[in-house]
C-alpha cells in the first residue's frame, strides 16, 4: 500500500473510531436518561404505595367505627383492595429502582466504550494483531 493511500486509511479509521466514540456517547446519555426515568416512577410507587398503607389505616377505623354495616362492609372491602395495591406498588418500586441500576451500570459500559474508542483514534494501530470480537473466545 501506498503511504498516501496508508494515511488515508488510518485518516478513515481514525474517523470511525470517532464516529462510533460519539455514538457511545449519546447511547451513554440515553441510558443515564432511562435510569433517572426509572428513579422517578420507582420513588412514585414508593410514594403511592405509602399514600395506600394510610388508606388500609383509615378504612380499618371506618370498618371499626363506620355507622351502618354496609359502611363496615365497604371500608373493610376497600381496605383489602388498597393493602393488596400498596403490595404491588413495593414490588413495582423494587423493580423499577432494579432497572434504574441496570441502567446506570449501561450508562457506564457506554461511556467506557467511548473512551477506549476515542483512544484507539488517536493511536496507530497494531497491523498484524486481529483481536477476537467481543464474547468470543481467542484460540
Amino acid at each position: 500500500m501506498t503511504s498516501q493511500r496508508k494515511g488515508r486509511a488510518l485518516d478513515s479509521r481514525a474517523h470511525a473510531l470517532e464516529v462510533r466514540a460519539e455514538a457511545r456517547r449519546l447511547e451513554s446519555l440515553a441510558a443515564q436518561a432511562q435510569a433517572q426515568a426509572y428513579t422517578a416512577l420507582s420513588q412514585a410507587c414508593a410514594r403511592r404505595a405509602q399514600a395506600l398503607k394510610a388508606v388500609v389505616l383509615a378504612d380499618q377505623s371506618v370498618a371499626r367505627l363506620g355507622g351502618s354495616e354496609y359502611e363496615r362492609g365497604w371500608a373493610w372491602h376497600d381496605g383489602q383492595r388498597a393493602e393488596i395495591h400498596a403490595e404491588l406498588m413495593e414490588r413495582e418500586a423494587s423493580i423499577h429502582a432494579t432497572q434504574a441500576r441496570r441502567a446506570e451500570a449501561e450508562a457506564d459500559r457506554a461511556e467506557a466504550e467511548a473512551q477506549v474508542s476515542s483512544q484507539k483514534a488517536h493511536q496507530d494501530p497494531l497491523e498484524g494483531v486481529a483481536l477476537p470480537p467481543p464474547g468470543v473466545q481467542g484460540a
